[in-house]
């Protein structure tokens, strides 16, 4: 399909700001779409964080009526490093330079007020540049009220929800949609209090999207269940199921991918020695003795975890499971920060046993070296949308070893290039734990599992042809209906 114009959409966007997985995936996916022809352009908002490390050339301005007041906004704009992908940045002092509010009911605001600037934007672009975008790409809740605004303007552009993570829903007050000129009969999600008060922006997103999708197919499937966690976001994942397209509705599974430019053993300047599939048992001895050496550690079996510390990572399978492994004569390092009491239990057992090696932080460099350096990385996730550690352990040799969920699930082959084992159990990722060292006691097995791992395909492309197939799809469904 010709003229395949995409705008998408988010909180976050690599290398310009970056606090999760959000932040990857809106760097890497518009690169691998222009990548295969689709002209694909970000927005994003012009925080404070941004502006002072970058100083984009302004290029425009426009304005907006956000409840009683006219805001104006400005346009700046830059091209992603080394590629093809135009960057819009939107700046207004009073409701985007933070890029933490300080409360829910701030954020609610901030988001509404992005939303409403990325649809005039749409407007500013057809009228001053003859740029018309064919698909609106939203993520998460942040970007989740644009449908309905587009709607609400009369504006008919296909739009796609992408839920990262259905724990992050924007809850809060009705209040909301008053600064933008939404009657409450006109949102859906009216699902709480008495008269109802409150509303889910995410809801609004489900419910008004073109199309809902998610980071993974068993995610997709997991979150389509009749109870899901007892989410409260539940009954707008069912009224999307039950539109009647397919087993799941509407609510499709396209698995990540990682970008090969930044994870690649073979030019990573991050990590000790450079190494790729034909030079790996060298490559993966020499990091794993630089990093063991730098971390105070015995040249041991070494397992890895690199992530938040939060109660969806699983933490606690992990504290529970050291305690069951102590007698192995293994080395474990953990990477990461996050909730506080999660941190303070994890130092414990590091101070506990002198094989737990703690970094309480997050390092970009050091968890470069860890992935190379270490024979395993342990993923004991409660529940993964997609997960992106498990696909950059593989690309650099370390065999993941990560609950049955979501997109682990999806991206690891039990046995093959990884090992699965049954989520929230601490005896089951013992066994993996058990299994793992006795595969590695087997060389040829061993090496014949870290070749497929790293052999197997993450690269972007595979997702953004998908990604590209789901927009022509939007699009003539889109024109069926109106010429109907």
């Amino acid at each position: 399909m010709k003229d395949l114009k995409i705008i998408i959409t988010g909180y976050e966007a690599a290398p310009f700001y970056k606090r999760g997985g959000l932040g990857d995936v809106m760097e890497s996916l518009p690169k691998a779409l222009v990548g295969i022809g689709v002209e694909a352009r970000v927005v994003i908002p012009y925080y404070n964080d941004i502006k002072e490390k970058y100083h984009f050339g302004k290029v425009g301005e426009f304005a907006v009526s956000f409840g009683l007041k006219t805001e104006h906004l400005g346009i700046y704009s830059s091209v992603l490093p080394n590629t093809k992908v135009l960057f819009y940045f939107l700046q207004n002092r009073k409701y985007l330079s933070l890029s933490r509010a300080k409360n829910k009911t701030k954020r609610m605001v901030q988001f509404a007020f992005f939303d409403l600037a990325v649809v005039s934007f749409i407007n500013y672009l057809g009228k001053n540049h003859k740029w018309h975008p064919t698909v609106i790409h939203c993520n998460d809740w942040h970007t989740a009220l644009i449908p309905l605004i587009l709607k609400k303007m009369g504006l008919k552009i296909s739009t796609i929800l992408t839920i990262h993570n259905l724990l992050y829903q924007g809850r809060g007050s009705l209040k909301v949609l008053d600064l933008l000129d939404i009657k409450d009969q006109e949102a859906k999600a009216l699902k709480r209090g008495m008269p109802a008060s409150e509303m889910n922006v995410l809801g609004e997103g489900i419910i008004h999207a073109t199309r809902v999708s998610t980071v993974s197919p068993s995610y997709a499937k997991e979150i389509a269940q009749t109870k899901h966690d007892h989410n409260p976001i539940s009954p707008f994942l069912i009224e999307r199921e039950h539109e009647g397209l397919g087993k799941y509705g509407k609510i499709i599974g396209i698995l990540n991918g990682i970008d090969y430019d930044v994870w690649d053993p073979a030019k990573d300047e991050l990590i000790f020695h450079k190494f790729d599939i034909n030079s790996w048992k060298v490559g993966k001895k020499d990091n794993k003795d630089d990093l063991l050496k730098s971390l105070g550690l015995e040249n041991r079996p070494t397992f890895c975890f690199v992530g938040r510390m939060a109660t969806q990572k699983g933490l606690g399978i992990l504290i529970e499971t050291i305690k069951r492994i102590a007698h192995l004569n293994i080395n474990l390092i953990i990477l990461g920060s996050g909730d506080l009491r999660i941190e303070a239990n994890v130092l414990k057992m590091a101070e506990k046993f002198p094989w737990v090696k703690t970094e309480l932080l997050y390092s970009e460099e050091l968890a470069h070296k860890i992935y190379a350096g270490s024979d395993f990385i342990v993923i004991p996730s409660r529940y993964e949308p997609c997960g992106l550690i498990q696909m950059i352990a593989m690309r650099y040799g370390t065999i993941p070893i990560a609950s049955k969920t979501g997109g682990l699930k999806d991206s690891i082959a039990n046995g093959k290039n990884g090992l699965l084992f049954q989520k929230g159990k601490s005896i089951r990722l013992k066994k993996a734990i058990r299994h793992a060292l006795n595969i590695q006691k087997d060389s040829v097995r061993y090496e014949k599992m870290v070749e497929r791992a790293m052999r197997t395909d993450f690269s972007w492309k595979k997702s953004a042809v998908l990604y590209k197939k789901l927009y022509e799809d939007m699009i003539k469904s889109t024109l069926t209906s109106t010429s109907v």
